[in-house]
């Protein structure tokens, strides 16, 4: 835009040479004249704002008044005639539309550069907006005394085991926790969006981003919670998208399977289609590592696919359904049949690569021993199961009350990938796995109820939920850190609400209660004795309470 500005105003100033002789009536004189004193003035203004030097400007100025000298001057006797330069006639619609042209982009530059504009920022600020939220809170956590003791779990060494890591199954627990996150967000073009997002937390597990206090007034430290690119076709291919890094959870979902703190690393791609009617197609899918393997050929991935629609039933009355299948590839574990290596191959061959690591998971899926035969070292625990679910949820959405809406979502997992002739293929040799049982299904229903946003003073929401997860349904270290304070294998309720007590700031509160289910297959070797519980130790007797009280604010 600089370029033809500059060449329009150039192809003007010619105009500066013009003799008013040249034109033949006095209305002529007048608007050259005007068009003199308008182009000077532009010229000006190309110097004020550095588009045009000073010596190239007074150059310009000065070329064009010797011509129009030369052209006026009279002639000298014993000189040759100066040649005749003839002007055609500018008819007066193309003065005026070189008057417009100039006009309308010394404007549009005007505005973008804001020019004249009291402590004006620069141009890359207006592409830019930033956001962020800050929640304080205090978290009871409260046992049953008739819990197993944590001693029991954590005594497991041969397959199948459960949840080996519990510090606590007896002692209430309460405690301050602080998530902080801030996000900028710029639009680079009109096809290209970037984002980047820091948040207390720590890198030991990808479901929370709160940081506990108590740490002697030590310093939070901060993570990167994402960082991403997206990309959006030219005009003509609407409703498509591709997203790389590290993202918001790309897939229509609950907190059944993802947790609201998780973000995917990896790339994605959606596709969504409206009709006249309002109905609402999308497709989504991803790729994203999960684990990289220097040694082994055998890294660990999240492979997902979405299928959905959001379709109006009645006045009022929006319905959205999603079905969505993942598969979690080499997650599962494989036992190790030799001894780890020694001497120069130590650090050189892959080795329990297949392990579940203690950085991720929580609590409730089948783990089977990975030491080789002869191992008497402390268990390296690895998934029984493969993984692949299906994902099924669906919404109902009622605004005939509005501003109170009413919402009821029903969200269903079943993993097919469990199987229990593999299962003791991969297991130690001469684990008995007889009872071990297929539970491989999780459902939630939810309803909630009043305003869609705390965008006001006043506005609030409450919510009841119920669900029941299998402990082999999804991988428990992905799960909310809420329900069961993680992981999978229960059952419980969640009663809940917000309200704010002013613009962006709101007080909530929250009771969870869960217990672990019983499959049966469980007994004590001394009758009212706890410690001495054997067998499927999924079954053993764990409930826990949860009350959450927020202060919350964004921007």
């Amino acid at each position: 835009m600089k370029l033809n500005l500059l060449t329009t105003t150039l192809a003007a100033a010619a105009l500066i040479a013009l003799p008013a002789q040249a034109q033949s009536t006095v209305d002529e004189k007048q608007e050259l004249a005007q068009l003199r004193a308008t182009t000077l003035a532009l010229i000006e203004a190309l110097v004020g704002q550095g588009l045009l030097s000073r010596e190239r400007a007074d150059a310009i100025v000065r070329q064009a008044q010797q011509a129009g000298a030369q052209a006026s001057a009279p002639a000298v006797a014993g000189t040759p005639a100066p040649k005749v330069v003839r002007v055609p006639y500018v008819p007066e619609t193309v003065r005026q539309q070189i008057r417009e042209e100039i006009k309308t982009e010394v404007l549009a530059q005007a505005r973008s550069e804001r020019w004249g504009e009291p402590g004006a920022l620069p141009e890359w600020l207006g592409r830019v907006s930033i956001e962020g939220d800050l929640r304080v809170r205090s978290q009871t956590e409260m046992f049953d005394d008739g819990n197993v003791p944590a001693s029991v779990f954590r005594s497991q060494t041969e397959s199948p085991a459960w949840a080996p890591d519990l510090a606590t199954t007896q002692r209430n627990r309460e405690r301050l926790t602080l998530r902080a996150r801030l996000g900028v967000n710029a639009q680079l073009s009109d096809q290209v969006t970037t984002g980047l997002r820091l948040s207390t937390g720590t890198t030991s597990g990808p479901t929370s981003s709160s940081q506990t206090l108590g740490t002697q007034f030590n310093k939070a430290s901060l993570v990167l919670d994402r960082a991403w690119l997206r990309w959006r076709p030219p005009v003509g291919m609407q409703g498509l998208s591709a997203e790389f890094g590290r993202m918001a959870n790309p897939f229509y979902s609950s907190d059944l399977s993802w947790a609201d703190d998780l973000s995917f690393d990896g790339a994605a791609l959606k596709l969504s289609h409206e009709t006249d009617s309002r109905r609402q197609f999308f497709a989504t899918a991803g790729v994203f590592p999960l684990e990289e393997l220097s040694l082994s050929g055998r890294d660990k991935w999240l492979l997902g696919a979405q299928l959905g629609a959001e379709l109006p039933l009645a006045e009022g009355i929006r319905a959205k359904l999603g079905l969505a299948a993942y598969e979690f590839r080499h997650v599962a574990g494989e036992r190790e049949t030799e001894p780890p290596p020694a001497g120069p191959l130590v650090g050189t061959l892959p080795y329990f690569s297949s392990q579940y690591p203690s950085t991720l998971r929580l609590k409730g899926n089948t783990l089977i021993n990975l030491n080789d035969p002869s191992s008497t070292a402390a268990p390296t625990w690895g998934l029984a199961s493969r993984f692949r679910p299906v994902n099924l949820t669906g919404s109902l959405s009622f605004s005939q009350l509005a501003p109170v809406m009413v919402d009821l979502s029903l969200d269903w997992i079943k993993n097919t990938g469990f199987d229990l002739a593999d299962i003791r293929a991969r297991a130690k040799a001469g684990t008995a796995m007889d009872g071990l049982r297929e539970m491989t299904t999780a459902w939630q229903g939810r309803i909630g109820l009043g305003h869609r946003s705390l965008a006001r003073r006043g506005d609030w929401q409450a919510h009841m939920a119920y669900r029941k997860v299998e402990r082999d349904a999804w991988i428990d270290g992905f799960t909310d850190t809420t329900w069961h304070l993680g992981g999978t294998n229960y059952k419980g309720w969640s009663l809940g609400g917000n309200y704010a007590l002013d613009k962006r700031f709101a007080l909530g509160l929250r009771w969870t209660s869960t217990r672990n289910l019983d499959d049966g297959v469980r007994f004590l070797a001394v009758p009212g004795d706890p410690s001495s519980l054997s067998g499927t130790l999924s079954s053993a007797p764990l409930r826990i309470d949860v009350f959450q009280l927020d202060l919350s604010g964004r921007f």
